[in-house]
């Protein structure tokens, strides 16, 4: 424990922006447990929340939208919360509000931010006409691109990948996978001005992912970044041009403008500024998890999705100990986790604690471990009766 929170007083109206896998778990902890005096609402930009690590399975055609998604209005009708569909676009902290895209001002007295990251550069002229897959519900539009692609007997395929982080190197598997099973002819290129893939993920494991990439037909141009994306090519910064017929945007995180236009302290990407509660280095009331908040104690900690899911229960913690006073917990990030990339033709890239595989047996346990991990959600979300 750490610190100790004073009561909010007057009130406890908790705003939950973003439905995001940590949202999900207090909405959850809210049905199980009933608090008393939490009245919540959840703000989400779409009535359904899509799995980051399921989203490349269904890319490649392994899993269905309802396979990947919860129904967040109704999760939230369960926990007695308002589901508010939009777009958050300022977070005002002397006045505590939150207001939409669309002009609506929502009032807190506590407010948690989980929306995510947005990719650095999607919104620059290099971008120009590449798919983006952030927000996660953009995936549909992605699929629909891909499915086209492979539909089409013309030519070989040809899909450049712009960024060579897990994101990227999965949903390049991905396009692989969805050529192959249509039997069209596919040119599959990773593109990243960094020296390898899988940046921070280890030797052994990068050479094990390039023997992947190698063996599945799958191309790297690394070492150059991207200039400009048109509709028939991407451009590098030394003037090679790569023919493509889609290109899509997995960059390197960055925060999202509401962030920085909060007036709380944020780090260079645009992340807010968090301590070990979790919450705003500036503002005990504003907390923020997942990839939108970064620890001042631990800076360089990765933008992955393992982390939020154990952040949840500090979270929970430190909400109703705000509310009612009470100790506050600290968050700790786990050393080490188990980290599998789908390669999306029925084998699974392992990596724990050393060891490496790539194997089905891989494959299944993630799958195994992601259909367990959506089943405690989408059965709140379920019609009762």
């Amino acid at each position: 424990m750490s610190g100790f929170s004073p009561p909010v007083p007057g009130g406890s109206r908790l705003l939950l922006v973003g439905a995001g896998h940590v949202h999900l778990e207090i909405l959850r902890r809210i049905i199980v447990e009933r608090p008393a005096d939490v009245h919540a609402t959840i703000v989400s930009l779409e009535e359904r929340h899509f799995y980051s690590g399921m989203t490349p399975g269904f890319l490649a055609g392994q899993y269905s939208v309802d396979e990947i998604s919860s129904n967040v209005p109704a999760i939230a009708r369960r926990a007695g919360a308002e589901c508010v569909i939009g777009c958050a676009v300022r977070l005002d902290p002397a006045e505590r509000v939150v207001t939409l895209e669309d002009g609506r001002a929502i009032p807190y007295d506590i407010v948690s931010l989980n929306i995510g990251s947005l990719l650095a550069g999607s919104d620059g002229p290099a971008a120009g006409h590449a798919e983006r897959i952030k927000p996660l519900h953009r995936v549909a539009q992605l699929k629909g691109r891909l499915d086209a692609l492979a539909g089409s007997r013309d030519a070989p395929a040809r899909v450049v990948v712009i960024g060579a982080g897990a994101g990227g190197v999965e949903v390049a598997f991905a396009a692989a996978a969805t050529m192959d099973r249509a039997g069209r002819p596919r040119e599959v290129t990773i593109v990243d001005r960094a020296d390898r893939i899988l940046a921070g993920y280890g030797k052994r494991f990068q050479n094990l992912a390039e023997r992947a990439l190698q063996e599945l037909g799958v191309r790297q141009r690394l070492g150059a970044g991207v200039a400009a994306v048109s509709s028939d090519r991407v451009v590098l910064e030394g003037g090679e041009a790569i023919p493509s017929d889609l290109a899509i945007w997995l960059t390197g995180p960055q925060g999202a403008a509401l962030l920085a236009a909060s007036g709380l302290p944020v780090e260079p990407r645009g992340f807010l500024w968090t301590e070990d509660t979790l919450q705003s280095v500036a503002d005990p009331r504003v907390f923020a998890v997942g990839d939108c908040g970064t620890l001042k104690q631990h800076p360089t900690l990765a933008k992955s999705g393992v982390y939020a899911v154990r952040e949840a229960p500090v979270l929970w913690h430190n909400l109703l100990a705000t509310i009612g006073g009470g100790p506050l917990a600290t968050y700790r990030p786990q050393r080490d986790f188990l980290s599998i990339l789908n390669t999306a033709e029925g084998r699974g890239l392992l990596r724990y604690k050393g060891f490496n595989s790539w194997s089905r047996w891989a494959w299944r346990l993630k799958d195994r471990i992601d259909r367990g991990f959506m089943r405690k959600y989408q059965r709140l979300g379920a019609p009762s009766g």
